[in-house]
């Protein structure tokens, strides 16, 4: 009986719908759905992933389809809110050598009622082909060698409401070791966490704009320290990176993605995430800095 057949990926589908604004050749037009939302905002790593296509498509119309075809690091600054709707991305090639190039790119909110855009985010994107790089390579065992948990006999689905209160966060299946006091991820200890996720729709984990996207959906060391987290507290990322090691195969569909936290303080937390295909290969480094803010009870009378 033959296999059904994987469905096109929505991610790639709809990052790659930016069309290039008329008379230019660094601006780009992109309609984001509400389905890549969290509970007020389009999600800072769909962002980081739009960022990349409009990257990709600049420099195909600045050194052709063959050169710098992969990002290899991305800095993506957050400086506003960015609902659903028309965002504009502009590109500005920095640097360029014989093998990387730097391109700057703003995401600004249309232009309403007779204001003018505002930028709400800024990436800088450095480009390479991971084909073609060569060059010194270490070996050497880590200092934190634990395996990965075993996704059938160490870890069960995440039944937790969280999970499918966002539209963009109810699109995966979140898999992770649950401890004994009903947090999640906290097999290693400390605030490492570790979940296995994947697409609901059976799409493939199969680009780099995948990984773009899920280093922004780990789990929060901060947010799963306590239970009710999320009836307290509120967070949003100042700013993220993204190293992007290795490309994930065409047939990926599972992939671990660990966080931990090194210090949680003031209100403020650092969080370095890794993430491995079910091989143990590392796919992709980020780091982020978060800040979290106590949710004020609601005064009777006020509007919602």
């Amino acid at each position: 009986m033959a296999s059904p057949p994987i469905p096109d990926s929505p991610l790639l589908e709809a990052v790659s719908s930016i069309t290039l604004e008329k008379g230019t050749r660094d601006r780009f037009v992109a309609n984001i759905s509400p389905e890549w939302c969290t509970q007020h905002s389009v999600l800072g790593g769909y962002l980081n992933a739009l960022i990349l296509s409009a990257t990709q498509k600049f420099n195909a119309l600045e050194f052709g389809e063959e050169r710098f075809l992969d990002p290899i690091h991305v800095f993506v600054q957050f400086l506003q809110l960015v609902p659903p709707g028309q965002v504009i991305v502009t590109c500005k090639r920095l640097r360029v050598s014989s093998r990387q190039c730097v391109v700057s790119v703003e995401v600004a909110r249309a232009a309403v009622s007779g204001n003018p855009s505002t930028t709400a985010t800024l990436g800088i994107v450095t480009c390479a082909n991971l084909s073609e790089e060569e060059g010194l390579t270490q070996h050497s065992k880590p200092a934190f060698a634990v395996p990965l948990p075993n996704r059938h006999t160490e870890c069960v689905k995440i039944d937790d409401p969280v999970v499918d209160s966002t539209p963009v966060t109810s699109k995966l299946n979140w898999i992770s070791p649950k401890s004994t006091n009903g947090l999640w991820g906290h097999r290693v200890g400390g605030h490492h966490r570790e979940v296995w996720v994947s697409f609901r729709d059976g799409s493939r984990i199969s680009d780099l704009l995948h990984l773009a996207m899920l280093s922004d959906m780990p789990l929060q060391p901060a947010a799963t320290h306590q239970a009710g987290f999320y009836f307290k507290y509120a967070l949003s990322t100042l700013c993220m990176t993204v190293e992007f090691k290795k490309r994930p195969g065409p047939s990926t569909q599972w992939v671990m993605i660990r966080s931990n936290s090194h210090m949680v303080s003031n209100g403020r937390y650092d969080v370095n995430i890794q993430i491995f295909n079910e091989g143990g290969d590392l796919l992709a480094l980020s780091n982020h800095v978060v800040y979290v803010s106590e949710l004020r009870a609601r005064v009777r009378g006020a509007k919602l």
